[in-house]
């Protein structure tokens, strides 16, 4: 009878729930705790469940950018050296459209931009660079080479006004500063404005602080002291300025 009532189904249930018991307790819980999992151990497998597929999902989501980053930088790198400009504005018109969101859709719409510009397509290519500054953030290290670039398309289809805004944002920039004045100047001798053009040339001088390079400032005082005497400076191709 004894040995009956030990394989009872209510006595083996009872040893089941005695082990569970000491399966918690061994983890040194308090009780409290304890007592709060058996109620709800349902409720947490599920939230445990839901926090697995978020990491999993996480994970899918970095591996896949990183992939697509890889993917879009080995296109465009493909798309620069290609030898014909047809080629190349076919694949990097690609990298945009492929991988939109990556790096490296970023410098292939760059690209595309100086292709316009090369061809005298500058209202295109101000367009590209206009885009191009409305995507990115204020700390992206395109912005002062985009801002460039549009300054100088500006200049190439004669609106000054705009060019001159554009230039006087990036002389506030100190690793673009001397093209800004540089291009402000010659800006505003195009605009047939010597005073203005002079009075920039003078704040960039003033700007160089105690130790200026002389030979920097020889050429400054040489805009100052002809400044008026000589015709406009036509503006140079995209990233590259001339006094």
């Amino acid at each position: 009878m004894s040995a009956k009532n030990l394989f009872s189904k209510k006595n083996i249930q009872s040893q089941q729930a005695g082990s569970q018991r000491g399966l918690l307790e061994e983890l040194n819980l308090p009780p409290g705790v304890v007592s709060f999992i058996r109620r709800n151990s349902r409720n947490l497998q599920i939230g445990f469940a839901g926090v697995v597929v978020l990491v999993l999902a996480w994970i899918f989501i970095d591996y896949y950018t990183e992939m697509q980053e890889k993917k879009g930088t080995s296109l465009l790198a493909t798309g620069l050296q290609a030898e014909s400009t047809e080629e190349r504005l076919q694949t990097l018109e690609s990298v945009t459209q492929d991988y939109g969101r990556t790096d490296a859709a970023r410098w292939a719409r760059i690209e595309l931009a100086h292709l316009d510009y090369g061809a005298g397509r500058f209202e295109a290519a101000a367009t590209k660079y206009q885009e191009i500054l409305g995507e990115i953030s204020a700390d992206n290290p395109l912005v002062p080479l985009a801002r460039l670039n549009l300054a100088q398309s500006y200049e190439e289809l004669g609106q000054y006004d705009e060019a001159v805004a554009q230039y006087a944002r990036l002389k506030k920039d100190q690793g673009f500063a001397n093209l800004a004045y540089w291009a402000l100047g010659r800006v505003y001798t195009a605009k047939g404005d010597p005073v203005q053009a002079r009075s920039t040339y003078q704040e960039f001088l003033d700007s160089l602080g105690d130790t200026p390079d002389p030979a920097l400032v020889s050429r400054l005082e040489a805009k100052l002291v002809s400044l008026g005497a000589g015709g406009t400076v036509p503006a140079p191709p995209p990233g590259k300025t001339k006094e």
